[in-house]
Parts: C-alpha cells; structure tokens; sequence
C-alpha cells in the first residue's frame, strides 16, 4: 500500500473512533435493539411506542410541531405516523391516538418500564444521570434546526 493512502487509512481510522455521530448512531442502535427486544410482545418497536407517547402528551396540532418535538424529519415521521395510521392506533384526519392506540401505548408501558430499569441498573444510576446531563448540553451546543421557509408558511 502506498505510503499515502496508509496515512490516509489511519488518519481515518482515528476520525472515526472520536466521531460524534458514529459514536451516538452506534449506541443508538444498541439502546433502540434492547428496547425493542423487551418491547416486541407489545408488537410496538421503541421508536413507534416513543411517537405515541409524544402524540399523547404534546398535543402537538401539525406534523411540524410534532417533528421539532420528536427532532425528527418530517418526512420519517409522515412515513412513521401513515404506519400507525394503517394499524389504527393514530386518527386518519388528526394527530391524536386512537381508543386502539392508547391501548397498545399502555399495554407496551410495563415492558418500557422493565426495560429502562434494566438499562439504567445494568449501566449505574450515577452513570445514567450524568449521562443525561451530557446528553443535554451536547443537544444544547448544537444549533437548532432551522425550518425551511416552505415548512413556516
């Protein structure tokens, strides 16, 4: 191997081991496949039991309101809600959850539960707090989104 492309490779190799979004993309779908796993008897998965919650507690009246709560692509979450939608535990003309859908949301609650308590114990109560809070200020140093002008109007 050239001598470039070497030093290339290994300037490579060092970026993505400090790489911001490797590292939390990875342990997102570390944490996500845990809460799946709990969660599969529900038939929910982690991100569709996270958006009827988010429905039930926002009162979020547009895709965009709820897409900033959720800090979600519009676009993922058309997708996400039309699913749930077809499943009918969301209304078809509102974002609201069905008789159905709040069901589901508190059947798959316990299993939420069992879960988080796995994780936060296996990881450290101590640990977990200050995760959050680096979790919080690394959101914060992040600019936020800036909508579109289509999106405003």
């Amino acid at each position: 191997m050239p001598e470039q492309a070497a030093s290339v490779l290994a300037r490579y190799r060092i970026a993505v081991q400090a790489c911001a979004v490797m590292n939390f993309r990875q342990m997102s779908r570390s944490v996500t496949s845990h809460f799946d796993a709990q969660l599969r008897p529900s038939g929910l998965r982690a991100t569709q039991l996270n958006l009827l919650m988010a429905i039930d507690a926002a009162a979020a009246t547009t895709i965009t309101d709820l897409a900033e709560i959720l800090a979600v692509d519009r676009t993922t979450l058309t997708r996400n809600l039309k699913l749930l939608r077809v499943r009918g535990l969301v209304e078809k003309k509102r974002i609201a959850l069905t008789a159905s859908g709040r069901r589901s949301a508190a059947a798959a609650l316990p299993l939420w539960e069992k879960a988080q308590e796995q994780f936060v114990r296996t990881l450290g109560k101590g640990r977990w707090a200050a995760l959050l809070g680096e979790l919080a200020a690394a959101k914060a140093s992040i600019r936020p989104r800036v909508r579109k002008r289509s999106e405003v109007e």
